[in-house]
């Protein structure tokens, strides 16, 4: 039994998990982007900032969050799969990279002959919300890079644009806490992300590693309990189903029959023909009991030409012995070789109802294999090639 291939690598899978991690912590983060964005009016405005220009800062940046819920819907109605996650994330991102956008030039909005409190103010307000995003997106540092690169930058930028400009050593100092900060913050943010990640991939392998055990221990139970050649239950797998079987009947009060199958003349085949057309015979056994059989039916293998079947929901023995005459019929049948050539077998067929013929699994298989016994001195059939 070979285990099924797996749908994607652990790679694939960890960025499928990353994406979808970065969805669920982008739902509603909105509100901070528009707490900022009044934070930052509000700085603009005591700055001397007219309220047109505020405007044409401030509605924007509101169209483009009003337009994110909008998309988050959309990714919910969708679903996130391995075909569309990376499109999705991109989409997201982009929408991001065009809000932080509009805090990284707020700066460049101030009048020349604004104070310093109101710069301070901004750095304080755009850092916080870079902060925030290297804390909730771990997973994406894409992500909060790209914010940090739109937002971030232009107001170091401007900072040392007016430190240039006017000489003045509260902008240089200013462009230096940025500079420090976004190196320490990140620098910070990365080994978190590494470990983040790493935990998510560590995840997936472990489960890779469970999956791989579990599909070992199921083979090997699946060996263990059935016959290599016909994939039938073999013998012990037999003896526990027929144990459960009368357990089951003697506390419902319910009944089922047993039947055993021998093989007539499957030696002579083995003689005549080989091994490898034993095995054909045998094979095509198998398959015919599984067909004459339900799906509640049980089938096994349980020597070498030697089958038994348990038939569950049986209303009495006229019904088992119609089911063991029909078995008796269809394995009469010749079995096709190939090349025109065919080989005629017959069986034996004994059969035991619970419980009726016995109150344990000894008495019922004691039962039906007299009657197989019975069944085989009335006349065996001659395998013969055709």
């Amino acid at each position: 039994m070979n285990p099924p291939a797996p749908a994607s690598t652990v790679d694939d899978r960890v960025e499928l998990e990353r994406i979808r991690v970065f969805f669920g912590h982008a739902a509603g983060n909105m509100v901070n982007v528009m707490i900022g964005a009044v934070l930052i009016v509000i700085v603009l405005r005591m700055g001397g900032v007219g309220d047109a220009l505020l405007a044409a800062w401030f509605l924007p940046l509101a169209a483009v969050c009003a337009g994110v819920p909008l998309f988050e819907r959309h990714v919910k109605r969708v679903g996130i799969n391995a075909a569309n996650c990376r499109r999705l994330r991109d989409i997201r991102i982009g929408f991001g990279a065009v809000m932080a956008s509009f805090y990284g030039i707020a700066g460049f909005l101030l009048p020349e002959s604004g104070v310093q409190v109101h710069d301070t103010f901004l750095f304080i307000i755009v850092s916080a919300m870079v902060m925030v995003a290297t804390l909730g997106y771990t997973v994406m540092p894409l992500y909060y890079l790209v914010l940090d690169g739109v937002s971030l930058l232009p107001l170091t930028a401007h900072f040392a644009w007016r430190a240039a400009t006017g000489g003045d050593s509260y902008y240089l100092l200013l462009l230096i806490v940025a500079i420090v900060w976004q190196a320490v913050v990140l620098a910070k943010a990365r080994r978190v992300s590494a470990t983040t990640i790493g935990a998510i991939e560590l995840n997936w392998r472990l489960r890779d590693e469970i999956e791989e055990h579990d599909r070992t221990k199921e083979a090997i139970r699946h060996m263990a309990l059935h016959d290599v050649l016909t994939g039938l239950a073999n013998r012990r797998y037999f003896e526990d189903m027929l144990a459960r079987a009368l357990s089951n009947a003697l506390r419902e009060g319910g009944c089922f029959g047993l039947v055993l199958i021998d093989l007539d003349g499957f030696k002579p085949i083995n003689d005549r023909y080989g091994h490898a057309v034993g095995d054909v015979v045998l094979k095509a056994v198998a398959e015919r009991l599984l067909r004459m059989t339900r799906a509640g039916d049980f089938c096994a293998r349980i020597g070498g030409d030697e089958f038994t079947v348990i038939l569950g929901g049986i209303d009495g023995e006229a019904d088992l012995i119609q089911v063991a005459d029909k078995i008796r019929a269809a394995l009469a049948e010749p079995v096709p070789l190939g090349d025109g050539k065919s080989v005629a077998i017959g069986a034996s067929v004994g059969h035991a109802i619970c419980p009726d013929d016995g109150p344990g699994p000894e008495n019922l298989v004691a039962v039906a294999d007299r009657r197989m016994y019975q069944a085989k001195q009335g006349g065996k059939a001659r395998a013969e090639a055709q």
